[in-house]
């Protein structure tokens, strides 16, 4: 098959952080590579709250499957395909009570973003992020082709990704986006069939709708997102390195992969090191009895005719011996283990949710010969690839910034001061002789003798100032308040006292609108107004406070003027040639 599917390489970061969904529990492992040694630094557990993305992201589900369904496999093409015996848990039809409306995204951007800042704080800098998808939000389509199409080997009967991909959008009834579709190669059913399992991601997978969340924030930053793996593809590469191990010689053995979850059951029949058949039940939980789940996967084992399994790997949650009890009475001529213990790390007490979690992260720093039994699956949108970015924030642009703008302006100064100093030296060559000549002390001891006339003149000036403002202020007020009073009529002012922001004016009036027209000419202040009656006659008594006007005199602003101008005639006047 033509690999359309991103390789991903060994990174070179020091620290790698997978990360998984199990239910309502968000599950991180941090990695650490010190040349060819792994080391476990830091493992994370975060409770989800519930959150639901604005709008539904991802590829459209299958038509007509149930969202909240236990079976997740479509078969066949048509009707050529195998039909279930147990009509009412495995029919894909949309004929049971199952509704069609695809759930939203749940988010888990506070847990995510948590663990990152956690990461940063104790010192790991910005690691490398794996994630593991979660099985319930990921959908299954076993895909059947004559070994006729498109075959480039007889033998081993690779088929073109392209082919599959139409084939998947024809079951499907909706175009997908091929870098977001895996296709796991299955064992052959007859020796005329191709078998292929389809994987790709449900509207409500929450890990590409938590990184848009994080994307749409400005004020948040992509983490370092290197790869979308699924928990089939990497329990199946977990699996061919025990059997490795275990049955070197024995290509052809069956086994079962069981995981049970909170939220589903995930369960692979292995033929050899190929996937037999894969099935994610969903009604079947930690919470039912080991007797109950052995018996649900006795029923699948002969309902798809798969012969005696020879190794049960078993990946618990709750009720690990139990389980693990249950599979030995059910499963007789079968080793039965855990499948934690055949990975490439001395820590071995993880779950399910750890354990995929830490599965994704050794796909981007584990050994080269471990990686061999895994298949190159990478769902990672390139949408949401985080573009090249500097190792450094915000704060050094703006220091850059301030740094060329700061030599911009230093060289201006410079162009100007010297274009100022030519202009200088022009205006001296043009100097008369005598001028320039001239000994420097006795043009200072000029300068001196003008500045101490100029000082004189302004002191004179500022007492002149404070004479002439002090008694010009008061007749000026008068005068205008005389002029006001008389033009509104009908209302006379009985005292004048001083205040520190101006005058009060006390008096009467014989209408109200008299008082306030006063006090509008005035641009006073109304602070009282009182109403009596006088001979049957009304009258107001008020009191308003008026600013005092605090321009200087005319007299003085034209000294003032007169001043300014023949100061700078002096000065102007040694300067023409």
């Amino acid at each position: 098959m033509k690999a359309k599917q991103q390789k991903v390489a060994r990174t070179k970061a020091p620290y790698v952080l997978g990360v998984t969904i199990a239910g309502r529990t968000v599950y991180a492992v941090l990695l650490k590579r010190e040349g060819d040694a792994l080391e476990v630094v830091r493992r994370f557990t975060r409770q989800r709250v519930a959150r639901f993305a604005s709008m539904q992201q991802g590829v459209p589900e299958v038509k007509g499957q149930e969202a909240g369904g236990d079976f997740s496999i479509q078969f066949g093409g048509g009707s050529s395909g195998v039909t279930p015996f147990l009509k009412s848990e495995f029919d894909l039809s949309g004929d049971g009570a199952g509704s069609e409306q695809t759930p939203p995204a749940s988010l888990f951007t506070m847990e995510l973003t948590d663990i990152l800042a956690e990461c940063r704080e104790a010192g790991y800098g910005d690691p490398e992020v794996a994630f593991c998808l979660p099985s319930v939000d990921l959908a299954y389509v076993e895909l059947r082709l004559p070994r006729r199409a498109r075959v480039k080997d007889q033998e081993t009967g690779p088929v073109d990704r392209k082919a599959l991909l139409e084939l998947l959008e024809q079951q499907v009834g909706t175009p997908l986006e091929e870098e977001q579709v895996a296709f796991l190669p299955m064992a052959p059913s007859d020796a005329e069939t191709h078998r292929f399992l389809a994987i790709y991601p449900r509207p409500s997978e929450p890990v590409t709708a938590t990184l848009q969340a994080l994307k749409a924030e400005s004020n948040r930053k992509l983490p370092r997102t290197r790869l979308f793996e699924t928990e089939v593809s990497l329990y199946l590469g977990l699996v061919r390195t025990a059997l490795r191990q275990l049955t070197p010689e024995a290509p052809e053995a069956r086994s079962l992969v069981l995981r049970v979850g909170s939220d589903d059951t995930l369960v692979l029949f292995v033929q050899g090191e190929t996937l037999q058949h894969a099935e994610s039940l969903r009604s079947l939980t930690v919470h039912d009895t080991p007797e109950t789940v052995c018996s649900r996967i006795l029923l699948l084992q002969d309902e798809y005719g798969i012969g005696e399994v020879s190794h049960v790997f078993l990946v618990g949650e709750q009720g690990e011996t139990e389980i693990q009890r249950s599979l030995e009475v059910f499963f007789p001529n079968a080793r039965v283990e855990n499948l934690r213990h055949y990975l490439p790390l001395d820590d071995q007490e993880i779950g399910p949710g750890s354990l995929a979690a830490q599965l994704a992260a050794l796909r981007l720093v584990g050994d080269p010969d471990f990686l061999k039994a895994f298949e190159p699956i990478n769902l990672f949108p390139s949408s949401l690839r985080r573009r090249w970015e500097l190792p450094f924030g915000w704060h050094v642009w703006a220091l850059y910034a301030l740094l060329f703008v700061t030599t911009l302006f230093f060289v201006w100064r410079y162009l100007t001061l010297e274009a100022e100093l030519g202009e200088r030296q022009e205006r001296l060559r043009r100097l008369p002789p005598a001028i320039a000549e001239t000994d420097a002390r006795a043009l200072q001891a000029r300068i001196d003798s003008l500045n101490a006339r100029t000082q004189q003149a302004l002191r004179a000036l500022d007492v002149l100032d404070s004479l002439l403002v002090g008694s010009d202020r008061w007749s000026r007020s008068l005068a205008q308040l005389s002029r006001e009073v008389a033009a509104v009529r009908g209302i006379w002012v009985d005292s004048w006292s001083p205040r520190t922001s101006g005058v009060e004016l006390k008096g009467s009036a014989v209408a109200r609108d008299r008082v306030v027209e006063l006090a509008r000419r005035l641009n006073g202040v109304i602070r009282s107004l009182t109403f009596s009656e006088i001979r049957e006659w009304p009258v107001y008594a008020f009191v308003i406070e008026i600013p005092l006007p605090n321009e200087l005199p005319e007299p003085a602003r034209y000294l003032r003027e007169q001043f300014a101008a023949n100061t700078q005639a002096t000065q102007s006047k040694p300067s023409n040639p």
